[in-house]
């Protein structure tokens, strides 16, 4: 499978001699996710940032509180996919502008639970709604039936790959690693 500098790569992933013939990192479906989730980063950030002051990873924080209602600093960094340190930073931020709340877990007295302040409701709502055109755009080129369709695969590919990555976890217990949710 010779191809130059700018080529695309190759589409088939199913067949095991294809697999065999990836030529580089290009053929790698993981990097070809991984390179389209910076881009979506940075156009959400090119949209958020001006108009909201705010950056992707705080209103991804934002948009997940605001499903999860309420929830201590570990849940939410569980939905988010955001190691805990990382959400700690990020959440102290939100509550230094008063967009995010906290108060005592009465659950667990070493914790606390965290929810959206009315403003930051507001923003999310507000960027939730404009989020929905970006991807509008971003999918423009599929079909209804397609854009189902990679939705429901992505979510295929995202179920095995959290069965792989607590298989590995479990081997791998020398490591202090925060996982994603598996919702």
């Amino acid at each position: 499978m010779s191809r130059n500098k700018n080529t695309a790569p190759s589409t088939a992933f199913s067949d095991q001699s294809a697999r065999a013939e990836a030529e580089d990192i290009r053929d790698l479906f993981s990097f070809q996710l991984q390179r389209l989730a910076a881009l979506s980063t940075r156009i959400a950030a090119l949209s958020i940032r001006p108009r909201f002051g705010i950056t992707p990873r705080e209103w991804r924080v934002l948009a997940v509180l605001s499903y999860l209602k309420e929830a201590p600093l570990q849940r939410l960094a569980r939905h988010a996919g955001l190691l805990k340190s990382q959400m700690s930073r990020t959440v102290s931020l939100l509550i230094e502008r008063g967009l995010i709340q906290r108060s005592s877990n009465p659950d667990d007295g070493r914790s606390v639970l965290l929810r959206l302040s009315p403003e930051g409701e507001r923003i999310a709502n507000q960027i939730l709604a404009e989020s929905h055109t970006r991807n509008e755009v971003m999918l423009a080129d599929l079909s209804a039936a397609e854009q189902h369709q990679l939705f429901d695969l992505v979510q295929r590919v995202f179920k095995t790959s959290f069965a792989q990555y607590s298989s590995m976890k479990k081997s791998a217990s020398a490591f202090d690693l925060d996982e994603p949710d598996a919702d």
